[in-house]
């Protein structure tokens, strides 16, 4: 699997618009012998850059390489941040996403995703002094709040009155600095990925918070460009047999995902 070298980052409006590029359909894949896999390394343990190999790892990482090779297809991954997937996929660039992007309606007007592969609900994150409760959204009146950029916990976010600043950071590393350092008293984020950089950095200055009850329980999936759906059947029937197989299982524990969030 080659890595591409990191995409540019592009606006706003490429990210969430349609693109005049013409979808590569699954016959063109085939013919070319490579599948072009967008993902991002914003978000371990879902996918990641290996400092010391300078490569990339991770849950989505493995996946995506899965279903290549079920498909008798090379894979060949680009990188790019979080809020550039999409417009990677639309601007017909890549063919196929395999990155930790919840699937919604609002995404789902924009982009095909795949059937539910896992997910899981938001959660909070704030340091090990911090002894105030967050049971629910209301107990963020008054606080300084963190989000990573273009993801469905910052969109929660603006939704909810008496918050005293929501900021936003590009990956969990800057996110968990600012909070470390008291520049935020709280971040809604991706249970998941903190308790993997919690573990992995031994951040014991800073705990999930226990008790709080997610609103949402979202799903995971793949994604193809609007309207590719002979590629999406493909990419269905890989994760179809994946699943059946038990090697999604295996790639999620070898994460510590818990089964109970595989879809």
């Amino acid at each position: 699997m080659s890595l591409s070298r990191r995409s540019a980052l592009l606006g706003a409006a490429a990210a969430l618009g349609s693109s005049a590029a013409v979808a590569q359909s699954l016959e063109d894949v085939r013919r070319r012998g490579v599948v072009r896999i967008v993902t991002t390394a914003a978000s371990p343990p879902h996918g990641f850059l290996d400092p010391t190999t300078n490569t990339l790892r991770g849950i989505m990482f493995e996946l995506g390489g899965s279903v290549a090779r079920r498909m008798a297809l090379r894979s060949q991954f680009t990188e790019v941040p979080f809020g550039s997937l999409i417009g990677e996929l639309t601007s017909g660039r890549s063919e196929l996403m395999s990155a930790p992007l919840f699937i919604t309606p609002a995404r789902a007007e924009v982009i095909d995703f795949s059937m539910p592969i896992y997910g899981w609900g938001e959660g909070f994150v704030t340091r090990a002094n911090n002894n105030r409760a967050y049971p629910d959204l209301n107990a963020l009146s008054g606080q300084n709040v963190g989000a990573q950029v273009g993801t469905v916990q910052l969109e929660m976010l603006r939704a909810v009155p008496g918050i005293r600043e929501v900021r936003t950071y590009p990956d969990n590393v800057t996110l968990l600095l600012d909070l470390r350092a008291g520049r935020i008293d709280v971040a809604l984020i991706d249970p998941p990925s903190i308790a993997y950089q919690l573990r992995l950095r031994r951040l014991t200055d800073l705990r999930l918070v226990e008790g709080y009850k997610p609103v949402n329980r979202w799903q995971i999936g793949m994604a193809v460009a609007k309207g590719n759906a002979t590629l999406l059947a493909a990419v269905n029937q890989a994760i179809a047999a994946s699943k059946a197989e038990g090697e999604v299982l295996r790639i999620l524990t070898q994460w510590d995902i818990p089964d109970t969030l595989i879809s």
